[in-house]
């Protein structure tokens, strides 16, 4: 029974060992300026010579019109009584608390 379950583990630390080992050598070669795609002379192709200006651009363009000036109907809301009230029960909620009275009251 133990020979059995040896031989069986054998093959099996075998694979893993090997498997990790080919892993490692693949992530250890592969680099950004020495990969299949890139040349290696170190000169911007088209797409990397334009990465990143799209964001810019659109920076660029977000400060120039932001997009609330777009739209320029006023923005619908609470009616002003429900909103006076719900801004009372807020600020209220910050007001310092009456200590909770204690449970067990002794009667005179």
């Amino acid at each position: 029974m133990k020979k059995q379950t040896i031989e069986y583990r054998l093959p099996l630390i075998k694979g893993l060992v090997l498997g990790l080992g080919l892993l490692g050598l693949v992530g250890c070669s592969s680099s950004a300026s020495n990969n299949f795609w890139s040349y290696g002379d170190g000169v911007p192709r088209r797409m990397e010579a334009d990465y990143g200006r799209s964001v810019t651009n659109n920076r660029l363009e977000m400060m120039l019109t932001p997009p609330d000036a777009v739209d320029t109907r006023p923005p619908l809301g609470m009616p002003p009584v429900a909103a006076k009230n719900t801004q009372d029960r807020y600020d209220k909620s910050f007001k310092d608390k009456e200590p909770p009275s204690p449970i067990i009251q002794i009667i005179k």
